[in-house]
């Protein structure tokens, strides 16, 4: 058992050697020009050591893409944006925590979200956030009926477009800014 678990977490660190690697060069070179030799000389690990882990590098990326669009999900409470009647600092506070995510794993989205090729994490992106979306009953202030559906892809792609704008920007502003700008935006559909 004991030796399931050093394996395990070999394992795990062989391959947040190789990420990290892989998202250091990515803010580097464009990804068509990163190779798995490249990948191998940067986390200090043989070709062999990548293969066994990852088919490709398009397996690295969606390997990394699907890790941390999860690790978001499952870190930030996305129930507040569902209530219609939601409280102010609850909801702020699930935003911040979502800048917060962000912040905190900036080299991985900020390459991300740079590089042309990856168009897919960000569609994926906007994905997740209009599925949040799409279960919050939205009533336009005006009174006008607008598509439920033209108005969540509208929201969820400001919010993305949001979110890489601040990341590209180095952050410019704390985390509990953008919640609060953020929210005071979305209350104002």
């Amino acid at each position: 058992m004991e030796t399931s678990a050093k394996t395990d977490r070999r394992i795990r660190r062989t391959q947040a050697a190789i990420t990290q690697a892989f998202l250091e060069l990515l803010s580097k070179k464009t990804f068509e020009r990163i190779t798995i030799n490249d990948i191998a000389k940067q986390a200090d690990v043989n070709r062999g050591t990548i293969y066994l882990h990852y088919a490709d590098k398009y397996d690295l990326l969606n390997a990394c893409i699907d890790c941390h669009l999860n690790a978001m999900i499952h870190s930030c409470v996305f129930t507040h944006f569902t209530e219609h009647k939601a409280n102010v600092d609850e909801a702020t506070e699930s935003l911040a925590a979502l800048f917060h995510y962000f912040e905190e794993h900036a080299l991985f989205f900020s390459s991300m979200l740079s590089c042309q090729k990856t168009s897919v994490f960000r569609e994926r992106m906007v994905q997740i956030f209009a599925s949040v979306i799409q279960k919050k009953p939205i009533t336009p202030s005006n009174n006008q009926t607008i598509d439920k559906q033209v108005l969540t892809q509208f929201i969820a792609s400001a919010f993305v477009g949001t979110l890489e704008w601040w990341i590209l920007n180095r952050m410019p502003h704390s985390p509990e800014y953008m919640a609060k700008q953020v929210w005071m935006l979305l209350k104002s559909d």
